[in-house]
């Protein structure tokens, strides 16, 4: 998945402390502009083409620190320079009296938190610290030659002999973190983040605060030490605010609680620094969260992977007709940057693979006899196998000409023909899979496809299939995206386990009544006086309800997302709902034609209860939205893919025709669409197709990308609304729905019956008050600890709804879920699965208002 990313703009930073940063962190947002280099008088016409984004104002922010580099190796024998800046000296004291880095850690650590302190992993974890800190040496002593600059322009900051500086240089104006650039050499970068010196920071006890992290993203490979932290807009007194930080997924490696430095006398509560440190050992890419998280509700889920495995990237920085006097292009990885060519070509033949891998092309052209600077930066989710044709500038118009060539059959959105060629990929893949384990034949299919697979009897490829990539699944193994000479792409799903709940080591008791109260059973408090001032609730008062695959949830039976649409019925709500079941579509077997899958396509006479593109389309036109699919990082599923019984045109066909801007990978455009195989998990006795289960049975379906919603999102699209996307990994798309009141989500893949449970109770308390939440799914022995002291029969406000899950112990899910791996050894091992422990989080962070349903749900304020 490509996504060229805008520089949007973020809060202004109010914090004060240079932040040690990994070698490709991230700033607060990204940079596709061409920037010219601010010091360059323009000429009339300094640059012939078009900027692709717009260039973000520039300003001078202060910045200052030590900044330090040593080589770390990695567990493959690898040499990275790490670049390391901090507040004070890493191992010495300074001039000035601050005590070292590695001192007032280790002190803060034995006095503030002496339990951990003596436990193994933190002990392992300052032993590696006390390493990295005591082999750096300050950047002028590790290389003589090293300089320093704004990513913006060519100015040098200079760095004094102990590794200190003190400069204001050039950033984007509404960026949280300033980046920097180190040059170690003509064709060694690196890409660094600061935040603003101390001067800057305005400490309050502010309520309406926002937790963020520098960096943004973590990156680290196994064996290392990171070093990150935490602060808040405006800023605040963190030890105050009781600041603690949980690493999600334990398994890699320990953290840290938050240290404060001492510096010229004072601490600084403002920022809170902690330590990450990565076991060895460790199959990646693999990848989880640091949660921040104060006394007061302010929370920020830090992203985290672990890389090691590499791949290459190569293309052409195209100058536009322009003359190239000197450029170069960088990643992260052992052999991540290089110069370009007098032709443009450039080649990364070992960047780190896994998720946002930032790629950054500058260069240098003569213009009018001047010198222009260019700066072109694209973010992508990497797993392909040497990924070749990654196109910087604007490529030049070919010259026509009348020698015929064979050219791509340009074919409708829509075509079955894309279909059906991925489907053979996938009969393919699964022959394979007879012997080899789900990553290897994953493996050998995308190196098939991408003709790298060298043996003596291969299958001809598919026609029009240029390639495959191997990425982000909704399950914990892959999918396979397969890519068209034309711009195409088709998914297809590596297990079953993609579209159903997964293994689990549960013995699922469901016990209790249907839950739907009948009128006379509601009791919640009604307040004929309350003034519409007094409370904050989604407007317009409208709610939508989508469930496109209601009917591979049906169990546990006592609850489900009809019992939802019947209580706000009762309760008189304008309720637009559409919920699939198997009565609902015919299923019909198309031609057996393949060795490995039954192919199946869906015949409905109606979509009135099938979620349709356009309902998603539409979302503005109401207060509340539930929508609960699969989904992951890339997007949701929208829908299967349908046929009109009659003959007519479904509107998936008039919407792909519409919108033809599908997920096209090697032009580098994220679209909003793709289509995709997966299969036909179903868990109703009463199925009336005919499925034949000694073969994989497959349906097709649209997923609707991050990019669908982002364009259809803008400042004041959601204002007053609630949106709840119940599905895998739906938190992380908090950031496109940021305009919206309030925004529910889930934070790693999750059970399908978990979250369906969570749904029925979060309406349920926000209409009628607190009720035990007996119908969720947990595991053996597990006991609901006592009702929270709240006000019986009274409704909440969608945080409190969220709350009490969470003080029941059913929210993060209590079930853990376990699975088999074949780790090479043969045998299979047992592992936990990503989706044990997800949490259903609210977004924003911070509180700023009580968001209840609207009349006819009256509500009773105490003051």
């Amino acid at each position: 998945m490509f996504r060229r990313m805008n520089l949007y703009p973020c809060s202004a930073l109010l914090a004060a402390i240079i932040c040690l940063i990994l070698l490709s962190s991230f700033g607060c947002g990204g940079n596709s502009g061409i920037v010219p280099d601010s010091g360059i008088t323009p000429t009339q016409n300094p640059v012939s083409y078009t900027l692709p984004t717009p260039t973000p104002v520039l300003t001078n922010k202060p910045v200052s620190g030590y900044i330090y580099a040593n080589d770390t190796v990695t567990e493959d024998g690898e040499t990275i320079p790490g670049i390391n800046i901090l507040d004070v000296p890493a191992y010495q004291t300074d001039e000035s009296g601050n005590e070292p880095f590695v001192s007032q850690f280790s002190n803060s650590l034995k006095e503030n938190y002496p339990e951990d302190w003596a436990s193994l992993e933190i002990q392992e974890l300052y032993t590696q610290l006390n390493k990295t800190l005591s082999e750096s040496k300050p950047l002028t002593e590790y290389n003589a030659q090293a300089q320093v600059y704004s990513v913006y322009n060519d100015t040098s900051i200079p760095v004094s002999n102990d590794g200190h500086f003190d400069n204001s240089v050039l950033t984007d104006a509404e960026d949280s973190n300033v980046k920097l650039e180190v040059a170690l050499g003509e064709d060694n970068y690196a890409e660094v983040e600061t935040i603003p010196s101390s001067e800057t920071i305005n400490s309050s006890d502010a309520i309406n605060a926002v937790l963020k992290s520098c960096p943004e993203k973590i990156f680290a490979f196994p064996g290392e030490i990171v070093i990150f932290k935490v602060y808040s807009e405006p800023g605040i007194n963190l030890k105050s605010a009781g600041l603690r930080f949980t690493l999600n997924n334990s398994s890699i490696g320990c953290i840290t609680q938050p240290v404060y430095l001492c510096i010229f006398g004072a601490h600084k509560y403002q920022v809170a620094y902690g330590c990450l440190y990565i076991k060895n050992g460790l199959n990646t890419p693999v990848d989880t969260t640091i949660n921040a998280k104060t006394n007061n509700g302010l929370t920020l889920n830090i992203f985290t992977e672990v890389i090691k495995k590499t791949s290459s990237i190569s293309g052409t920085v195209y100058t536009g007709g322009m003359p190239l006097v000197k450029g170069y292009v960088k990643s992260l990885g052992p052999k991540a940057c290089c110069k370009i060519d007098a032709s443009g070509a450039y080649s990364l033949p070992k960047v780190f693979m896994g998720h946002y891998r930032k790629v950054v092309a500058t260069w240098w052209t003569e213009v009018n006899g001047q010198k222009v600077r260019h700066r072109e930066e694209k973010i992508i989710d990497f797993f392909s196998q040497d990924m070749t044709g990654f196109n910087f500038g604007v490529p030049p118009t070919p010259t026509p000409t009348f020698t015929p060539s064979a050219t791509p059959t340009q074919r409708p959105a829509g075509d079955p023909f894309y279909g059906t060629q991925t489907l053979k990929a996938n009969n393919q893949f699964l022959e394979w899979r007879k012997e080899l384990s789900i990553e290897d034949a994953s493996k050998k299919t995308v190196d098939w496809l991408n003709n790298n697979l060298h043996e003596s009897s291969i299958p001809n490829i598919p026609e029009g299939i240029k390639g495959a990539i191997s990425c982000d699944g909704f399950g914990p193994n892959p999918l396979i995206l397969v890519l068209f000479n034309d711009g195409y792409s088709y998914g297809f799903a590596t297990s079953d386990d993609w579209f159903g709940s997964y293994p689990n080591n549960n013995n699922v008791v469901i016990t209790g009544d249907n839950m739907t109260p009948q009128p006379e059973q509601n009791t919640f408090n009604r307040n004929s006086d309350l003034e519409a001032a007094e409370i904050d609730y989604f407007k317009p008062s409208n709610i939508l309800i989508l469930s496109p695959f209601e009917w591979q949830a049906l169990l546990p039976k006592n609850i489900g997302t009809d019992d939802i649409v019947n209580n706000l019925k009762i309760e008189k709500y304008e309720v637009c709902s559409k919920i699939t079941h198997i009565s609902d579509f015919k299923v019909i077997k198309d031609d057996d034609i393949y060795s490995n899958i039954n192919a199946y396509h869906i015949s409905v006479t109606s979509t009135e209860n099938i979620p349709m593109p356009d309902d998603y389309e539409n979302m503005e036109n109401y207060g509340l939205i539930y929508i609960y699919t699969h989904g992951s990082i890339t997007g949701i599923v929208a829908c299967p893919i349908i046929e009109m019984e009659d003959g007519t045109k479904s509107p998936i066909q008039s919407f792909e025709d519409d919108d033809d801007d599908m997920h096209e990978q090697f032009n580098g455009s994220t679209g909003d669409w793709f289509e995709q195989w997966v299969p036909m998990t179903f868990f109703d006795p009463n199925w009336p197709a005919p499925l034949d289960n000694n073969k994989l049975n497959q349906m097709k379906v649209l997923i609707l990308t991050r990019n669908f919603f982002a364009h259809k999102n803008n400042l004041d699209k959601y204002n007053d609304s609630v949106i709840y996307l119940n599905s895998c990994e739906s938190a992380i798309h908090h950031d496109i729905f940021s305009s919206a009141e309030i925004y529910l989500g889930n934070s790693k893949p999750a059970d399908i019956w978990w979250e369906k449970s969570m749904g029925y109770y979060f309406f349920y308390y926000m209409m009628y008050g607190i009720m035990a939440p007996v119908e969720v799914p947990v595991r053996e022995n597990f006991t609901l600890p006592p009702a929270p002291a709240v006000t019986p029969n009274q409704p909440m406000h969608a945080r409190q709804a969220v709350d009490i899950l969470s003080l029941y112990g059913v929210n993060p899910d209590p079930q853990d879920y376990y699975g088999w791996k074949n780790l090479g050894s043969g045998r299979p091992v047992r592992f936990k699965l990503d989706k044990s422990d997800c949490k259903l989080e609210v977004f924003p962070a911070v509180p700023f208002d009580d968001v209840y349903f609207p009349a006819p749900v009256d509500i009773w304020i105490s003051k």
